[in-house]
């Protein structure tokens, strides 16, 4: 395998990681964006408000995401193992 291709196989698992953990990061930080705002003004200092508001949004993002993230993951590795005989060149 040449070094090229290793770094294209690198970057494109770094991409698909990405793919795959942005919609749940992106959830993550939206709701904590909202409850450190309400948390503000209501001048709330509990951190099990945000920490339970966090897990339950991104419990909920990744009970929706899922079957999209299995079809997602599934094609990228289907799609790797196929076209693998070029790397081993």
């Amino acid at each position: 395998m040449d070094v090229d291709q290793v770094v294209l196989l690198g970057r494109l698992m770094l991409q698909e990681v990405i793919i795959l953990a942005g919609p749940i990061l992106a959830v993550a930080i939206l709701v904590s964006l909202l409850v450190n705002i309400v948390q503000v003004l209501m001048s709330l200092q509990d951190t099990t408000v945000s920490t339970v508001a966090r897990l339950v949004a991104t419990g909920g993002a990744l009970f929706l995401s899922m079957p999209w993230m299995w079809r997602h993951l599934a094609t990228f590795t289907i799609g790797t193992f196929t076209d693998f005989h070029e790397y081993l060149k």
